[in-house]
């Protein structure tokens, strides 16, 4: 099999990353979404994407019964979502910071969501993107030295203006080659699991606690330091991340449409083993292309364990809460045959503004009893005293000056 030879990685400069604040507060106009309006079935799949087998995300019958009056979508779903809010920039807006930091490659690495209202079959999402901060990070150990952290935020309002969803995420980027040389994960091998293992596994998931589902748990029988039931994830195959794919609708294209793509965005492919042009994300399913930057082996897409944790919370809470606001880090990879037990405890009790509010800890932790995602998260849960749950307002503020 013929080798086809790489470019040579690019380099993280000082010009690179001042070209990269240039782009901060600019709106930038995203393609069309993988779901223009909500449905039962995109609900759905979604939600068994990640495993969420939820009636109140899968079942329309049963969310009828529910105080929301109808199925209403996972948490995460909104990333499926959103027509852009701008369908061009103009010249001299999109010539600020142009190949900024151009072929350095990236790692999703946190997300931090804030949720004002469900997503109802039928809703349709206008979507806000930008860029908010560019931080230089001297001493990476995934960079072998130099990385760069840009934050981004998206806005999703849907069609009666009302603010649904905010979501903030991170990416560390990194230059290939230094990643690569820095052996970070050199030591890592491959998991392998023996059938009497693979059995208890089974059996964790035999044992799993169903949704809690229209059993209220109310604000006032939640104690400190209580934990919840640990969900199993794993091991992690690449047909998991091929469900994870089809339910969020990634961004992978074929023949044609593939070729349309690569036109308008070259730097999302690179050539593979045989010398055809293919995705530079297909190292979430080959081997051989995560070993380009650095892994031993084929990981999932970060959202994954964001989904992972969100999937913990709400069997947790129930029908009548919500799910106020979610933060999670992705400290290390989750590779192809690893194990990921999703664990959380109760952290804090507050009353804010009549609202009966729950903090919570919660992490993906591997078979080898690493914290591979560590996270947070926030619930208002009903009250006997305070009565159903009062949805959040959002404050209205933007992170930085936008740019239209």
């Amino acid at each position: 099999m013929s080798q086809v030879a790489e470019k040579p990685s690019a380099k993280i400069t000082d010009e690179g990353i001042a070209l990269m604040r240039q782009r901060i507060g600019v709106l930038v106009p995203q393609a069309s979404p993988f779901n223009i309006e909500a449905g039962i079935d995109g609900m759905r799949h979604f939600a068994h994407g990640y495993g969420d087998d939820n009636p109140l995300y899968c079942d329309e019958d049963y969310g009828r019964r529910t105080r929301w009056g109808s199925m209403i979508a996972a948490p995460l779903f909104a990333v499926t979502m959103g027509t852009s809010e701008i369908k061009a920039m103009r010249p001299e807006i999109r010539a600020r910071g142009a190949h900024a930091l151009a072929g350095v490659h990236e790692f999703f690495s946190g997300d931090e969501w804030e949720w004002f209202r469900p997503i109802l079959p039928g809703d349709r999402m206008t979507k806000r993107y930008y860029l908010c901060a560019v931080e230089e990070k001297p001493n990476s150990s995934m960079g072998g030295g130099r990385s760069v952290i840009t934050r981004y935020r998206a806005d999703f309002t849907n069609q009666r203006r009302e603010l649904v969803a905010i979501d903030r995420f991170k990416f560390v980027r990194v230059e290939r080659d230094a990643a690569v040389k820095s052996g970070k994960y050199s030591s890592v091998q491959p998991a392998s699991w023996t059938p009497d293992q693979i059995d208890a596994i089974d059996s964790a998931y035999a044992e799993q606690a169903p949704p809690r589902g229209a059993d209220t748990r109310h604000w006032e029988d939640v104690n400190v330091g209580d934990e919840l039931p640990t969900l199993a994830k794993g091991p992690l195959t690449v047909t998991d991340t091929v469900a994870w794919m089809r339910g969020w609708g990634a961004g992978v294209q074929n023949s044609r449409l593939a070729w349309k793509h690569r036109k308008r965005a070259p730097g999302f492919f690179n050539r593979n083993e045989n010398g055809a042009w293919d995705v530079v994300e297909r190292l979430h399913w080959d081997d051989r292309a995560a070993r380009m930057v650095g892994n031993p082996a084929a990981y999932d897409f970060g959202r994954m364990r964001s989904a992972f944790l969100s999937h913990l919370i709400t069997d947790w809470m129930g029908d009548g809460a919500w799910i106020w606001r979610m933060k999670s880090e992705y400290r290390r990879f989750n590779f192809v045959g690893d194990m990921q037990w999703v664990k959380g405890r109760v952290a804090a009790k507050s009353v804010e503004q009549g609202r009966c509010v729950v903090d919570l800890e919660v992490w993906c932790e591997n078979q080898r009893g690493e914290i591979s995602a560590p996270g947070s998260a926030r619930v208002i849960l009903p009250s006997r005293a305070g009565g159903e749950v009062r949805l959040p307002e959002p404050d209205g503020s933007d992170d930085v000056p936008l740019i239209y």
